[in-house]
């Protein structure tokens, strides 16, 4: 359970430091967000390798890019129903999604840059190898599958509480928006991973969802 504590508290870190209008739209955001979860999941790739389970983990198979691709594209879907009840257009709320909008930076910056694409891939790897790898062996082996999935994506959630402060707008209030989806989100990647016992269906379905809510389909406020 040490290694789940190490990596909660490193990332709920991250959070507070970097997901602030300070860094807002600037490359500095994705070196500080990235670096840290590049060092954990460096930390969970020596664990599997130590475990003897490092190629069924990172090892894809045929079909890996289907499998991940459609629950991608329901989250999005999902996604856009969950904002016109949390964010509905007009209100103050939508200064929440505002907020995250402004720290993730232009979408044409994010889509036409190789750096920051690349970045984006880079750190959602490494949240697959951390969250739904390292994370989620130790609590399923600790409580059992069914609990371990929930509590790994409880905890995932729960790492991003920081933004619920420093995404608060004066108007609306704390911003809960990162947290939900990262519960809801951390569900299905999290089932994805645990039943398909490897990282790249959750990896593809992480993707598809991230870069197409941060460049491609954003909310208009």
């Amino acid at each position: 359970m040490k290694r789940v504590l190490v990596a909660f508290v490193v990332v709920c870190a991250t959070y507070a430091a970097t997901f602030r209008l300070e860094l807002a739209g600037r490359p500095a955001f994705f070196w500080a967000f990235g670096i840290p979860h590049v060092l954990l999941a460096a930390f969970a790739l020596r664990t599997f390798a130590q475990n003897g389970t490092l190629a069924a983990r990172i090892t894809p198979r045929w079909g890996d890019i289907t499998l991940g691709a459609l629950p991608g594209v329901a989250l999005l879907g999902a996604s856009w129903v969950a904002r016109s009840v949390l964010v509905p257009t007009g209100t103050p709320r939508q200064a929440w999604l505002l907020h995250i909008y402004l720290v993730l930076g232009d979408p044409e910056t994010l889509q036409h840059s190789v750096f920051l694409t690349s970045a984006l891939v880079v750190i959602v790897i490494a949240e697959e190898l951390v969250w739904r790898g390292l994370v989620l062996d130790e609590l399923s082996g600790r409580f059992g599958p069914r609990r371990g999935f929930v509590l790994a994506a409880a905890l995932y959630a729960l790492a991003a509480l920081p933004t619920v402060y420093s995404l608060r707008d004066p108007v609306a209030g704390p911003n809960p928006l990162l947290v939900i989806a990262a519960f809801g989100c951390g569900l299905v990647w999290t089932f994805l991973a645990g039943r398909c016992e490897r990282l790249s269906p959750s990896i593809v379905a992480h993707l598809v969802f991230t870069y197409f809510s941060a460049v491609q389909f954003r909310w208009p406020v």
